[in-house]
């Protein structure tokens, strides 16, 4: 028996790890831009700061490196037709809007229509990180427009929030340490 490559072994782990899904849009050198991001997460809240990952073969990512400003979208449940279509590698820039509900902001990046939410951010640091690049963004503006359950990604599949197990903790409040 082979012993898998550990970078394989990783993925196999990271499939049993839900991930939000979400889609980043931006313009620069007169090209907007659409990607499938499902390595979103917060990182701080003062300033408030947001980062995903993409990799350095992706289309995306020389825009991002340019771009001054992004959008990230937060998809809901019945939005998994519009990851897909931001997924898709084969797809042009401009042809990854063909056909949909958007807007440009006065950045002049796109902002999808019917979404959760948006966050609009203007790139703070880059790291590199193996065959991938972590953007972070500062967030400037939030827009929300819709409640409802967001699209997630789990074991190679679109799912979206189950029952709740537990309450979480207050927001003003942190899980104690062990030490406590």
């Amino acid at each position: 028996m082979t012993a898998q490559p550990l970078g394989e072994a990783l993925r196999q782990v990271m499939r049993q790890v839900p991930s939000p899904v979400t889609v980043v849009t931006a313009t620069a050198n007169g090209e907007m831009r659409g990607i499938t991001i499902g390595s979103f997460t917060s990182v701080s809240l003062e300033p408030p700061l947001v980062s995903f990952n993409v990799a350095r073969q992706a289309r995306m990512h020389p825009l991002l490196l340019q771009a001054r400003h992004f959008a990230v979208h937060i998809l809901g449940a019945h939005q998994v037709a519009l990851s897909q279509r931001f997924a898709e590698p084969g797809r042009q820039g401009a042809e990854q809007f063909d056909g949909l509900a958007y807007r440009l902001n006065a950045e002049g990046t796109p902002v999808l229509e019917g979404v959760l939410a948006v966050l609009h951010c203007r790139p703070y640091r880059t790291v590199e990180a193996g065959d991938h690049t972590i953007f972070i963004g500062e967030v400037v503006r939030i827009e929300t427009f819709a409640e409802g359950p967001p699209v997630l990604y789990y074991n190679q599949a679109y799912r979206t929030v189950g029952e709740m197990l537990a309450p979480g903790f207050p927001s003003n409040a942190a899980p104690k340490s062990a030490k406590s």
